[in-house]
């Protein structure tokens, strides 16, 4: 099967999939209600996830790139979004079930990468998919900046003579859902979609590091955006005296929209152009000797947290 048809049979099948969410998830009561920090005005089902899921599934199996130990991780933390979407479980189990998902996706790399990738793994995981899920809070904000990563990945692995099948797979599930969720949402993505995309950015990563240091390193920068975000909400709510995982306005996007731009449609577009000038960042790192590109990443981190500082998300 040809990129081209890949991309579009996995974003057709997302747009269906998606849809079938919405009356499922008022079916199961699984709506997301308007309340003190949250931006929407009306309940709005939060089971959009699930349609990515089952793209992601579907596609996947059937190009043969999702398989085993990767796909049992997928399945694993898919559940602990469904059931933290409809029962809201505890921090405490959310997490362990990201570290077992984490762990399974070790495995799945253990013949190329032995102990380094499992640890790799079991840290990238938990991470990506709770970085994801932090950055979910306008309409087309998470999975549009996961989508331009997506795309930056797919570059990247032709690059490196990698299948770009499973970026690609990735790219079509997130376009089926910003059709229900951007500019106006229908259904949001809930805790099943956030945390299953930060598990496939982590297979992703994955991926990237068996090509080497210099590969992971540009496919780490494309996703870094979250991984901002979440790093900036922690040190600016230790500073406050806050519990460091506790919901505010104050992320970077947030202050962003209330200082200088005043619409989140607008504001989610601008956060997708600085994820496109990270991608372009990661893949000028891929060609790059070492010392210049880690000198070129630490002076893009200075200046993203600068901005923190100075938009008040520090």
């Amino acid at each position: 099967m040809s990129d081209g048809l890949t991309l579009i049979l996995s974003a057709l099948s997302s747009v269906l999939l998606v849809g079938l969410s919405i009356p499922l998830a008022r079916a199961l009561g699984i709506v997301d209600k308007p309340g003190e920090i949250k931006i929407h005005k009306l309940p709005t089902p939060r089971f959009g996830g699930i349609g990515i899921v089952v793209t992601l599934l579907l596609w996947g199996i059937v190009s043969g790139m999702l398989s085993g130990w990767a796909m049992l991780g997928l399945l694993i933390i898919a559940l602990t979004g469904g059931l933290d979407d409809r029962y809201s479980i505890s921090p405490r189990v959310r997490l362990l079930a990201e570290v077992a998902a984490g762990l399974t996706l070790g495995l799945q790399f253990w013949g190329q990468l032995g102990w380094v990738g499992l640890v790799l793994a079991v840290g990238l995981v938990p991470v990506l998919a709770n970085a994801v899920n932090l950055i979910d809070g306008m309409n087309g904000l998470a999975s549009g900046n996961a989508l331009v990563s997506a795309a930056g990945l797919a570059l990247l692995f032709s690059a490196q003579h990698l299948e770009p099948t499973l970026p690609l797979i990735l790219m079509g599930g997130l376009l089926g859902f910003l059709v229900w969720n951007y500019p106006r949402a229908r259904t949001f993505m809930g805790d099943s979609g956030s945390l299953s995309i930060g598990y496939l950015l982590a297979t992703l990563l994955m991926l990237a590091a068996k090509q080497g240091l210099t590969p992971f390193l540009a496919a780490a920068v494309m996703v870094s955006f979250p991984l901002y975000d979440m790093a900036s909400g922690i040190i600016r709510r230790a500073r406050r005296g806050k519990p460091i995982f506790e919901g505010d306005r104050d992320h970077t996007y947030d202050r962003l929209d209330q200082l200088f731009l005043r619409n989140p449609t607008l504001t989610v577009g601008v956060v997708w152009g600085i994820t496109l000038l990270l991608v372009a960042v990661g893949l000028w790192v891929s060609q790059a000797a070492m010392g210049p590109a880690v000198l070129l990443i630490v002076l893009v981190l200075g200046v993203l947290f600068w901005g923190a500082y100075r938009l008040g998300s520090l």
